[in-house]
């Protein structure tokens, strides 16, 4: 029977990255996920859960092989996906991982699951209904992510950079910001979670269409290949779309649909 451990780790710990057979005869695979980003994946009492936990467990599973062991490793802010992976103190990351030009020259992605734009969370009481209400005001957002290069574009914003998604979102409640930019999904999430605060519909897809996709050390193309092997099987089994009922639907309460975000049809070509 496959094994399944958990195992939170902080920056500083530092184990080694492994070629796909090496993987393989150590019987174990190290992935890392976030730890507050439900419902992509959060860490609670001790256990991780989310739709891409449940990827991980799954594409994990079948790439150590019967009696094989997945380790999950939690990451707590942005930066950690691509300095995780070049320490090897993971062998992959699954954490809602954009795909960008500069991203790739540190490290490869595998084919997309996701689709994601940027959405800006804001008072009920002070909204901020259109993208030119950010001009000028105080944005947070997470360090290490795309919304880096976005906010840059925003004429007169200033900009707090915080590690993580609670920290952004306490800074706004903190009333030290007047806007929290994310992806889409996750500013949403907290608009449900706590109804003082909103998303207005002209604020749900700013920006562009980002992909997120399975983050692999920079040259490992055997992981790599095995990886988007397991992706392809998966989404012929109807995986995708099952833990995303299972997972986003309930939790943002029927709000999002599937076909706004999975890309199931890209996988139609493998046959």
């Amino acid at each position: 029977m496959k094994k399944i451990t958990f195992l939170f780790l902080l920056a500083a710990t530092f184990t080694f990255g492994s070629s796909l057979d090496e993987i393989r005869k150590n019987g174990e695979i190290k992935i890392g996920v976030w730890t507050n980003q439900p419902p992509y994946s959060s860490l609670d009492q001790g256990e991780f859960e989310g739709f891409e936990v449940n990827m991980a467990k799954a594409i994990g599973s079948n790439i150590v092989g019967n009696g094989g062991k997945v380790t999950l490793v939690g990451i707590e802010s942005g930066n950690e996906r691509i300095k995780f992976l070049q320490n090897n103190q993971v062998d992959i990351v699954i954490a809602s991982f954009t795909e960008t030009d500069e991203r790739k020259k540190k490290v490869d992605f595998s084919l997309p699951y996701f689709a994601v734009a940027m959405g800006a969370i804001s008072s009920k009481d002070k909204p901020l209904n259109l993208e030119k209400d950010l001009n000028y005001k105080t944005i947070v957002i997470q360090e290490g992510t795309t919304m880096e290069d976005y906010v840059k574009k925003i004429p007169g914003a200033k900009v707090i950079k915080t590690k993580g998604s609670i920290e952004a979102y306490r800074t706004l409640k903190d009333n030290k910001a007047d806007a929290y930019i994310d992806d889409n999904l996750v500013v949403m999430a907290y608009g449900i979670v706590d109804r003082s605060y909103i998303v207005p519909k002209g604020m749900r897809n700013l920006g562009f269409n980002s992909f997120l996709g399975i983050g692999v050390k920079k040259g490992n193309s055997e992981l790599l290949d095995a990886v988007n092997n397991e992706m392809v099987k998966l989404s012929k089994q109807g995986f995708f779309r099952k833990v995303f009922n299972e997972t986003f639907v309930p939790f943002y309460k029927n709000e999002v649909e599937a076909k706004y975000f999975l890309l199931e049809d890209i996988y139609k070509i493998f046959g």
